[in-house]
C-alpha cells in the first residue's frame, strides 16, 4: 500500500564480555586519571591537564589498535 510504513522487526544482542569491561575499566579510568595527574603537574592548569588526559588516553587507544592491527593481518 502507498501510505503505510513497514516496521524494521530487527532484534539487536549487543554481547559485553568481562575483557572489555576490564579493558575499559584499565585503559579510560586509570590511565586517563594518570595522564591527566602528570598533565597537571606539568601544566598546572585544569583545562590544558583535562586535555592532555583525554589526549593521553586517546592516543594510547589508537596506538594499541594500530599496533594490533598490524600483529594480526
Amino acid at each position: 500500500m502507498k501510505g503505510r510504513r513497514q516496521h524494521n522487526q530487527e532484534f539487536r544482542v549487543y554481547v559485553i564480555t568481562t575483557g572489555d569491561i576490564l579493558r575499559f575499566i584499565v585503559l579510560d579510568i586509570v590511565i586517563g586519571t594518570m595522564t591527566y595527574s602528570i598533565s597537571m603537574k606539568l601544566f598546572h592548569n585544569v583545562i590544558l591537564a583535562s586535555a592532555g588526559g583525554w589526549a593521553g588516553t586517546e592516543g594510547l587507544k589508537r596506538l594499541t589498535a594500530a599496533s594490533w592491527l598490524r600483529f594480526h593481518k
